[in-house]
């Protein structure tokens, strides 16, 4: 088990990496930077572009902020924008920049403005966010389209002392740029204006949190589902008492007949008490046989467990990313990054690992079966199909996923959508549930099997490991 710690110790490695910058600290009149960051559908946030990448003002030269790793996993990708903000300074319908748009980039902000996209600033670590454009649609018949550009932004920022406490962007009382009919070019001024104030709060997180905090922009949907952990706590308590009644009855009564059968061959040896008997008594001198391939069972139960359920993760994240780096979206890694992350494992996890390996060598002890293992192993009788391992492992992988489908599903939309996960104490609650559920089904499949004649129960258990990775892989990849 010495991923464990390595596991530990390369994500709070990666947490060096991925701290963000500190607030600033200015005086009147000193420049404050405003960073344009990316544009992107309000609900796909799996789809990302540098904010540059649509026709809006941008300066001859662009200078990139550097970013920290976390950032960068973020798809955040910050620029230096031409918005002239001074600490404490108001500033009314300055122009930015008069731009002519073409009739190709007044079509690329229509498709923009439709699919709702948004925009994110960031100013002094601080999100600010809003809509490209305007869209209204009313009426049946006759029906009505309209599409306009918000070529005006006001900027609220709240100040106390010298820090930057609280920043907004809206659009309040301005009327958009019209896109409709455009068949030529379009000229086009964009302004702005940025009003100070003070306030009384000395942290941000009494009027807004920082990065990733909740602006009230996106929306927030998570809540306690009792009605699927009800479920989950009835499935357990079926599952709990399936399996005291086959140790309290089942196996009370095959050692009521196997003590009588004893008796009454008592004068037999115990190979002609193997050979008139059946059950899971009699394999008990090979239940504890080495199973083949030992060594590899062993790599396979330490850490080649983390590459076989990776792989297909590992395999779908390299076509994801690679659709996003052909389409020019942030949310692609760059190479860099990759070979980082790479890095990190090889200086991390791989020595660890090695180490682990050689601790664990050296304080094992010997294997001590409880009986007697033959020589000559068993032959095993046909099992009927539903003993097989592909029953089983059916078995056993819909009942634990079917337990926490629910809160899966939760957990991809914060994956794939932008709630935040906040049922921490209901998350362990439900992991609770999974160890019981799987627990149980563990002890009746090894029962079935074992009553089956069949002692190869290692391998089942290993292979039954990762019973619920395809249910989960499909319903990540519905997420």
């Amino acid at each position: 088990m010495a991923h464990y710690p390595s596991l530990v110790l390369l994500f709070s490695f990666l947490f060096l990496f991925s701290v963000a910058s500190s607030e600033g600290h200015y005086k009147q009149g000193d420049a404050v930077m405003l960073y344009v960051n990316k544009v992107g559908p309000y609900h796909n946030p799996q789809e990302t572009y540098h904010y540059y990448q649509l026709p809006v003002c941008s300066p001859a030269n662009i200078r990139h902020k550097s970013l920290t790793l976390g950032e960068v996993l973020d798809g955040d990708r910050m620029a230096e924008s031409m918005y002239e903000i001074r600490f404490r300074e108001n500033v009314e319908k300055k122009i930015l920049c008069e731009m002519k748009l073409s009739s190709e980039e007044v079509e690329r902000l229509r498709q923009a403005i439709e699919e709702l996209y948004y925009f994110e600033f960031v100013v002094d670590d601080l999100p600010l966010r809003g809509f490209v454009g305007y869209m209204e649609e009313s009426g049946f018949l006759p029906h009505s389209h309209k599409i306009g550009l918000w070529t005006h932004l006001d900027f609220h920022l709240e100040w106390n002392g010298d820090r930057i406490i609280y920043a907004n962007v809206s659009v309040r009382n301005v009327k958009p740029t019209s896109l409709d009919d455009i068949r030529n070019s379009l000229p086009i001024t964009h302004t702005y204006s940025v009003r100070w104030s003070e306030t009384t709060s000395e942290r941000r997180g009494e009027r807004r949190g920082s990065r990733g905090g909740d602006d009230g922009f996106f929306p927030h949907t998570l809540e306690i589902h009792w009605l699927s952990i009800i479920n989950s706590m009835v499935l357990v308590f079926l599952l709990v008492g399936f399996v005291v009644v086959i140790l309290m009855r089942v196996l009370k009564n095959d050692l009521a007949r196997y003590n009588l059968d004893e008796e009454a061959s008592s004068s037999s040896s115990g190979d002609d008490f193997d050979q008139g008997d059946n059950g899971w008594k009699i394999i008990h001198t090979d239940v504890f046989r080495f199973p083949p391939c030992r060594s590899l069972l062993c790599a396979v139960l330490g850490v080649g467990s983390q590459f076989l359920a990776l792989a297909p993760f590992f395999l779908t994240w390299s076509v994801v990313n690679s659709v996003h780096w052909a389409n020019g979206s942030t949310q692609a890694l760059p190479a860099t990054t990759i070979l980082l992350l790479l890095t990190v494992w090889l200086l991390v996890g791989f020595p660890l690992t090695v180490i682990g390996g050689i601790f664990g060598k050296n304080r094992a002890g010997p294997f001590d079966a409880p009986c007697r293992t033959k020589n000559i192993a068993r032959e095993i009788p046909p099992q009927p199909w539903y003993k097989s391992t592909l029953v089983h492992m059916t078995i056993g992988g819909f009942l634990p996923f079917s337990a926490i489908s629910v809160e899966l599903y939760y957990i991809f939309a914060t994956v794939w959508g932008r709630e935040q996960y906040t049922l921490y104490g209901i998350l362990f609650f439900v992991f609770a549930i999974l160890l019981s559920v799987g627990a149980c089904i563990s002890i009746a499949l090894t029962y079935f099997q074992l009553s089956g004649e069949d002692y190869r129960w290692v391998g089942l258990k290993v292979v039954s490991s990762i019973k619920e990775f395809p249910a989960d892989w499909l319903a990540w990849q519905e997420g």
